[in-house]
C-alpha cells in the first residue's frame, strides 16, 4: 500500500504522469526497496528508503550520504553516474529517489572488453579530487580490527570449512586469523582516494553503449585498489572469468593517466593484496556456506595467496 502512496505522491508533485506499471526489483537492491516504473513511454528507477524501517534505520546515514552524492552529482555532471530525476527527504515517505531506469548486466554479458570498460570507469571515479566531495563530509577513517566482528567471521569460515574437511589448510587459516592486522599498516598509508566502497558487476549498469555506476551508501576515502579488488573478488564469485593480472595492469594504467602521476604497481599490488584478505575473510564465508568445493577453493585460495605476498613484502 505503502508504494501506492508514494506514486500518488509523486504524479501530485509531477515528478510522474501516466504511471502504467511499478514493479519491484530484487537484483541490487541491498537494504533499500527498488522499482521499475513505467511512466507514460519512459521508465525510471525509484528507490525508497523509509527510516522507520528497523533494518533501515540502522543504516540510514548511508542513505543520507548517498542522497547527498546525487544531489551534488547535479553540479559535478559525473557522466557515469546515473541522471537523477528528483530526489526528497519526506518526513513520513523517507528518501525518495527517482532515476532513469539502465539495464543490469547478467554475469554471461561481462566480457573481457566490459570488464575493461568497467575498469576504467573505477579509475575514473577513484581519481576524483576528495575536495570535490565536500559535501558529504568524507574523510580517511583508519583502519582497524573489530575483534568481535572478525570472531564472528573466523566462527562462519570455521563452518564453511568444516563442510569441507580435509580439503584446505586451516593452519594457514589459523595463521591469517592471528595475524589479520597485518592489512592496516598498509591500508592506512597514503595516498588515499575516493572510493566507491560497493564496486562489484550488479552495481554496474548499461544503457547498450555505456556503463553506470549505482549505489553510493558506501562511498568514502580510502585505498582505490579496494574498489577493483572487490569488484574481481565478486565477479570471479559469480563465475566470471577476469584475467586479474591484465585488469590491475590496465587499472594501473588509467589511474596514471587520470590522477596524472606514475602510480607504483607493486605498492598497487600489495594494497590490492591487503584489501583481498581483509575483504575475503571478514565478509566472504557468509556466502560460501553449502558451496560447492570449486566455490568455496577460488576465494579461500586468493586469500591464502594475498595474505602470503603481504607476508613476503610487508
Amino acid at each position: 500500500m505503502e508504494i501506492k502512496n508514494i506514486i500518488h505522491y509523486l504524479v501530485d508533485k509531477r515528478v510522474f504522469y501516466d504511471v502504467t506499471e511499478v514493479n519491484p526489483i530484487t537484483v541490487g537492491a541491498s537494504g533499500a526497496r527498488l522499482f521499475s516504473v513505467i511512466d507514460g513511454e519512459q521508465k525510471y528507477v525509484l528507490k525508497h528508503t523509509h527510516e522507520s524501517s528497523h533494518q533501515e534505520k540502522r543504516h540510514i546515514h548511508s542513505y543520507q550520504k548517498e542522497l547527498l552524492f546525487y544531489e551534488l552529482n547535479q553540479r559535478l555532471k559525473l557522466p557515469y553516474v546515473p541522471d537523477m530525476i528528483y530526489s526528497e527527504r519526506h518526513s513520513d515517505y523517507g528518501i525518495l529517489l527517482v532515476m532513469r531506469y539502465y539495464s543490469p548486466l547478467l554475469h554471461d554479458q561481462w566480457t573481457s572488453e566490459m570488464q575493461k570498460s568497467a575498469v576504467d570507469l573505477c579509475a575514473k571515479f577513484n581519481s576524483i579530487a576528495i575536495e570535490q566531495m565536500g559535501p558529504l563530509g568524507l574523510s580517511f577513517q583508519k583502519t582497524e580490527i573489530d575483534k568481535a566482528f572478525t570472531e564472528k567471521s573466523y566462527q562462519v569460515w570455521k563452518g564453511v570449512l568444516a563442510q569441507h574437511r580435509g580439503c584446505f589448510d586451516e593452519v594457514l587459516f589459523e595463521e591469517i586469523y592471528k595475524n589479520i592486522d597485518i592489512v592496516c599498516p598498509v591500508l592506512n598509508d597514503e595516498p588515499h582516494y575516493v572510493c566507491h566502497g560497493d564496486f562489484h558487476p550488479e552495481n554496474l549498469l548499461y544503457d547498450d553503449k555505456n556503463l553506470y555506476i549505482c549505489d553510493f551508501q558506501n562511498i568514502d576515502v580510502g585505498k582505490a585498489i579496494g574498489d577493483i579488488s572487490f569488484f574481481i573478488s565478486r565477479g570471479t564469485g559469480f563465475a566470471i572469468k577476469m584475467d586479474t593480472d591484465a585488469l590491475l595492469d590496465y587499472y594501473c594504467e588509467k589511474l596514471s593517466e587520470y590522477k596524472g602521476i606514475p602510480i607504483d604497481r607493486a605498492t598497487l599490488i600489495k594494497e590490492r593484496c591487503a584489501s583481498a584478505v581483509l575483504n575475503i575473510f571478514s565478509f566472504w564465508a557468509y556466502h560460501l556456506k553449502n558451496c560447492s568445493y570449486e566455490r568455496v577453493s577460488g576465494q579461500f585460495n586468493e586469500m591464502v595467496k594475498s595474505y602470503q605476498h603481504l607476508k613476503n613484502t610487508v
